[in-house]
């Protein structure tokens, strides 16, 4: 179908409740946000002229998120020049990794903010994900740090197991010993085991053996993970590349299974997040006659159970979503 009524409906499905142009009026304490930042331009774009694109898309998401108008402002009121920021990506698949002018842009956002690049460090679990995706893998200060917790700058992960619930993993030593905060930058594809890949699985990656938990839908260990105070106290935002939404056959990169939808989000609340992502997907399904993700042999059931553990906002009416066209 054309992929402009798809984002059209999408949209509607998922729950449009506000549209408009930024700043944004503030929302109730007791929801959840979640920023849209959607440019049709991004597909006839490549090169500086496409990052360039990303970073101002970038900036204007977390604009709308934060409801201040004034990007260097915004970027303040979530970080300060004490913070050493560790930027979780996924490049498992390297097609589907995000774009690395988001992540230019992030850096830049942090420097507003008055954390250096040399405070940075953009993480995966390996050195070899994050090259193939097009990241410069680095512990060099004179730029952002960029390294897997495996690899050749690697601290690898804690010596000893922890427990939550009926999960037991290791964590990787970025996220408890090398980063005061944490900023989340998932993509948007189907997972063969768990569903969906979102902000929530975003942080099997931080952990030495996700391996051993696909086979059960990954739930609960995808929420038990994100109750691990060392994730659940650092993080402080996420930013979702949605340029391309992949539907099925995830996790690994099939772009026959794709959708261009051109588009940045976030949020504060990784559950609310993921309640959208997983409408999103389920639209796309629907228009190339798929059932949806609830009624597949693999649901992602790990949402349910992080809205039941109080790791963010799951219910619909709670959860303003607000997009901005540009």
């Amino acid at each position: 179908m054309d992929r402009r009524e798809f984002i059209g409906k999408s949209l509607t499905a998922a729950g449009l409740l506000f549209a408009g142009r930024l700043p944004f009026a503030r929302a109730q304490q007791d929801r959840a946000r979640v920023v849209l930042y959607r440019d049709n331009s991004l597909r006839n774009l490549q090169g500086a002229a496409e990052a360039a694109r990303l970073a101002q898309m970038t900036h204007n998401a977390v604009r709308g998120l934060t409801r201040i108008s004034n990007p260097r402002d915004a970027w303040k009121s979530l970080f300060s020049a004490s913070d050493i920021v560790g930027v979780k990506v996924n490049c498992m698949a390297a097609g589907l990794a995000p774009h690395v002018g988001i992540i230019d842009a992030i850096v830049e956002g942090l420097g507003w903010a008055g954390v250096p690049p040399s405070q940075v460090i953009v993480f995966d679990k390996e050195d070899r994900d994050l090259a193939a995706a097009g990241f410069p893998v680095r512990a060099s200060r004179d730029g952002y740090r960029c390294y897997g917790t495996l690899g050749e700058y690697g601290p690898g992960y804690e010596d000893r197991f922890q427990t939550e619930g009926q999960t037991t993993f290791r964590l990787s030593k970025i996220v408890t010993r090398e980063c005061t905060a944490i900023i989340n930058c998932p993509v948007v594809k189907h997972h063969a085991f768990a569903g969906l890949t979102g902000a929530l699985k975003n942080h099997f990656g931080c952990i030495h053996n996700p391996e051993d938990f696909h086979y059960f839908n990954c739930d609960p260990s995808v929420a038990e993970v994100n109750e691990t105070v060392a994730i659940r106290s650092k993080q402080r935002l996420i930013i979702c590349d949605a340029r391309l939404l992949q539907y099925e056959q995830g996790p690994s990169f099939h772009p026959e299974y794709c959708v261009r939808y051109n588009s940045i989000f976030s949020s504060f609340d990784p559950v609310a997040l993921d309640v959208k992502l997983h409408k999103l997907i389920d639209m796309a399904r629907a228009e190339h006659d798929l059932p949806p993700l609830n009624e597949g042999d693999f649901p992602p059931k790990h949402i349910e159970t992080a809205i039941a553990r109080g790791l963010g906002i799951g219910d619909e009416n709670r959860i303003d979503l607000v997009v901005y066209n540009a």
